[in-house]
């Protein structure tokens, strides 16, 4: 099939490619293309490094010519590149003149030099040594626990690096702190390495093998004894009227068992509450023993028989009583009342709280045996108190009476006879 028109082919190509051009020429103009020296450095990493050698001395960072859009400057980073040496073909030893090859992670850098372009590679011989492990304990246990020898397990280590350093190697070192430590350690620690003058020795490409150690310290407390009396503790309060005597405890003592520190203050143990609210009489109880803190009963569970005694209150109180005349004769008389005379007597509170006393329950007497009329001193004696009580005191001793002539009795005048009728 004919075109209606004649297609040059050879001018369309050339006109796309002017086209192309005209369009990259825009873009350097509007975004022209730079050559900088970058302001940050890249590390070189040796790669291919011969079997049984190591890197001691690693090369020195470098800075990169790139060749980029200048708006591409603004967002490079150190991490846009990477620098690598090749060191296949290297020996122990120094190694110069090392070609450097970087590569971008950007794709519009268009080129990346290195500056300088060569590197010196220092290499020496892997070794391999056996080291002993030495466990450090740092810090002091309390005063009351003990410090046990400490293990580690496996007891040798093997490093392995550069010949001049593991050269230099004595001892692995195992740091475990115990300070403050009630218990007993048994960890996971990562070891250092020493040399002769107990310096660590600090590289990356020395490795311990195995990378960690078990460390096991034993730490103890120690045990002590001592034995003290028992303390009784009592709640409430006996019955009205009644106190506590002393209470008796069998056995009298305990042994506590504890540290050093907790022993030295302990000088009794306490029994649990014994209850003795409203008591009146003897009770015996069977009560446990509770401990002063951070120590323990020697025999678990020891109790003690505590008997509580009672007794009375002895109390006071005074009555006014009014006394009676004894052995008054027929012929005098009391001429005005007596005064009353105050009795103390005393006795068990709880009996004196339950009786309701009265003058009458009392018998306080004047011996006016042989006493005329007139003023008599007569000495005053209580005869009675009630059943259960104790006198104590009385006031006066003696009292004034007051005697007069009692009236004559009149006599009898005799009833004149009845007449008698007369029939």
């Amino acid at each position: 099939m004919r075109l209606p028109f004649h297609v040059d082919f050879g001018r369309a190509v050339f006109a796309i490619a002017l086209a192309v051009l005209l369009y990259f020429v825009a873009l350097n103009e509007t975004n022209p293309e730079s050559r900088n020296l970058t302001s940050f450095t890249v590390a070189v990493q040796p790669v291919n490094v011969p079997a049984g050698l190591v890197v001691t001395t690693a090369p020195s960072p470098i800075h990169l010519w790139v060749r980029a859009p200048s708006s591409v400057f603004s967002r490079l980073r150190a991490d846009s590149f990477t620098a690598q040496v090749d060191a296949s073909a290297t020996v122990a030893g120094d190694n110069d003149n090392l070609p450097v090859i970087v590569n971008s992670t950007d794709p519009d850098v268009h080129q990346a030099d290195p500056e300088p372009g060569t590197v010196r590679l220092h290499l020496e011989e892997i070794r391999t040594q056996t080291l002993p492990v030495r466990v450090n304990l740092t810090g002091q246990v309390p005063q009351q626990y003990l410090l046990g020898q400490a293990t580690v397990d496996p007891p040798q280590m093997t490093i392995t690096g550069a010949a001049s350093l593991v050269g230099q190697a004595t001892e692995a070192v195992v740091d475990v702190s115990v300070a403050g430590i009630t218990v007993p350690i048994n960890g996971v620690y990562t070891p250092r390495i020493l040399d002769s003058r107990g310096n660590d020795l600090k590289d990356l490409n020395l490795r311990t093998s195995p990378p960690s150690l078990s460390v096991q310290v034993p730490i103890t407390q120690q045990t002590l004894y001592k034995e003290v009396g028992v303390h009784t503790v009592t709640q409430g309060q006996p019955a009205v009227g009644y106190v506590v005597q002393p209470l008796e405890v069998n056995p009298s003592t305990a042994t506590l068992v504890g540290d050093s520190a907790a022993l030295q203050s302990a000088n009794f143990v306490d029994t649990v509450p014994i209850d003795i609210n409203g008591i009146s009489t003897t009770v015996v109880r069977n009560v446990a023993l509770a401990p002063p803190p951070k120590t323990i009963l020697l025999q678990q569970g020891q109790t003690v028989t505590v008997t509580v005694r009672v007794t009375t209150i002895s109390t006071n109180q005074t009555v006014r009583v009014p006394p009676s005349v004894i052995n008054l004769s027929g012929s005098v008389q009391l001429a005005h009342p007596l005064d009353l005379v105050s009795v103390t007597i005393s006795g068990p509170a709880p009996a004196l709280s339950s009786l309701a006393l009265n003058p009458s329950d009392f018998k306080v007497v004047l011996d006016a045996n042989g006493k005329g009329p007139g003023r008599s001193t007569l000495d005053v004696k209580v005869l009675q108190v009630p059943t259960g009580l104790t006198l104590e005191e009385f006031q006066p001793k003696q009292v004034q009476v007051d005697l007069t002539q009692a009236p004559p009795t009149p006599t009898p005048v005799p009833s004149p006879p009845t007449p008698t009728p007369v029939g």
